[in-house]
């Protein structure tokens, strides 16, 4: 069985109009796309991670797909509206932040998944990158940067590595697209275009 998985109601209806959400359990909506399951699972890396579980518990998923909106890093020469494909996703912030460093847990010895990190299949032909998931958000711009300049990452969201711990844990072949829809770091600069970045993600999906 292959699941799409999507982290708020308006993103599925924005990437999947003609669906009919429903509630299952525990507050996860559920819905099919052209014979797939679609799941909505919430956001931030913990509801992300108890749905996912609850849903590979359920039922017999092999391939995953998790799809939505993300943030991308100025200095990655992306643009809004842009989709891309992640192959590692970082717990960004399961660290120590200095002035003008950041060092992650499993630099101070408290190891956890792949080096802090999970990994998906390339998806398409998609452009590849890498992505932080991030618990808080950058409202002044000075975060940001490190971030970026830490992990390499061109994007952030705030579920994608949860959810790819679950998937690589369980042995679940697991995908992450996602579509630009803004650019991190200051609230009054960031360009939000979330139409934009949906209706991307719907044609790809088509």
């Amino acid at each position: 069985m292959k699941a799409i998985f999507v982290p708020t109601v308006k993103e599925a209806q924005g990437i999947f109009p003609d669906i009919e959400l429903m509630l299952w359990k525990y507050g996860i909506f559920k819905a099919e796309y052209n014979d797939i399951m679609i799941f909505v699972i919430g956001i931030t890396k913990t509801c992300a991670a108890f749905s996912a579980s609850m849903v590979f518990n359920e039922f017999k998923v092999q391939e995953a797909v998790l799809t939505g909106i993300c943030g991308a890093y100025r200095q990655s020469g992306l643009k809004v509206g842009d989709v891309v494909s992640i192959y590692r996703d970082f717990f960004a912030d399961e660290a120590v932040f200095y002035r003008d460093r950041i060092t992650s847990l499993n630099e101070m010895g408290f190891e956890f998944a792949d080096e802090g990190s999970c990994r998906f299949d390339s998806y398409g032909s998609l452009p590849i990158v890498n992505s932080n998931t991030v618990s808080f958000l950058d409202g002044e711009g000075d975060i940001s940067p490190l971030l970026h300049e830490k992990y390499g990452a061109s994007v952030e969201n705030m579920e994608g590595a949860a959810f790819g711990l679950v998937c690589n844990m369980l042995g679940i072949k697991a995908y992450q697209v996602r579509a630009i829809s803004n650019f991190c770091g200051r609230r009054d600069t960031q360009e939000w275009n979330v139409k934009l970045a949906l209706g991307n993600l719907k044609r790809l999906f088509e």
